[in-house]
């Protein structure tokens, strides 16, 4: 890992703390961390519920593994957390995820978040306003939605995930009623949103504490 300069947050783990961030590495397969997270592991009941939460939502369930790291990941990508990104990324490569299809939930992330910010402004203003805006369209490039290794239902799990964390209700209700046409259930996309919760506080996290040292991992 490389070196990171000395901040107010060298705080040295706890045993448990230390443990709960490699039990997150030995999750997902990582060789490290991102700097974010090893800092982390100075709040024990941080790093607990990162490890906790992340273990939860992400295990299998209404929706394979793999499917819910790459929503992860594009998550991880909308709040622009390169270690998150990264994290989750290496997890689902692990997890039987092409590495084309890893850059491609990015690449759908990153159009999807261009509608989002574009159609997040109609909740933005008035209603009386909002009328004067309904006639102009949205003449963005959306290629990445169509011509893509993943598979229809994916890129819509996708969408709903990232309009959910940049909070486009618009998007949100749009992608959710595509996703239904295509099978998405109720219950599906309640496990996507959870992982978007989920993974998005992760990448976050990671961000934040991205300039801390990594606490040194326990022994024993």
């Amino acid at each position: 890992m490389s070196e990171r300069g000395k901040t107010s947050l060298d705080i040295e783990p706890t045993e448990k703390g230390a443990r709960s961030a490699e039990r997150l590495k030995e999750r997902f397969s990582l060789p490290e961390l991102p700097a974010g997270l090893g800092a982390l592991a100075g709040s024990e009941p941080g790093i607990g519920d990162v490890y906790m939460n992340l273990n939860r939502q992400l295990a299998e369930g209404k929706l394979e593994e793999r499917q819910k790291l790459l929503v992860a990941t594009a998550v991880a990508s909308a709040t622009g957390s390169a270690g998150g990104t990264e994290l989750f990324a290496q997890a689902a490569i692990n997890a039987g995820a092409a590495k084309q299809e890893v850059l491609d939930a990015v690449s759908v992330a990153t159009v999807c978040g261009i509608f989002n910010g574009y159609y997040r402004f109609r909740h933005q203003v008035s209603e009386e306003m909002r009328a004067e805006f309904e006639n102009f369209r949205a003449p963005f490039n959306a290629n990445s939605f169509m011509k893509t290794t993943l598979q229809a239902p994916d890129v819509e799990a996708i969408c709903i995930a990232v309009s959910s964390v940049n909070g486009c209700e618009l998007c949100v209700d749009g992608h959710i009623r595509k996703g239904k046409s295509l099978g998405l259930t109720t219950e599906q996309i309640d496990e996507l949103i959870k992982v978007a919760a989920a993974s998005s506080a992760a990448a976050r996290a990671a961000s934040a504490l991205a300039g801390a040292p990594a606490p040194a991992t326990a022994t024993g």
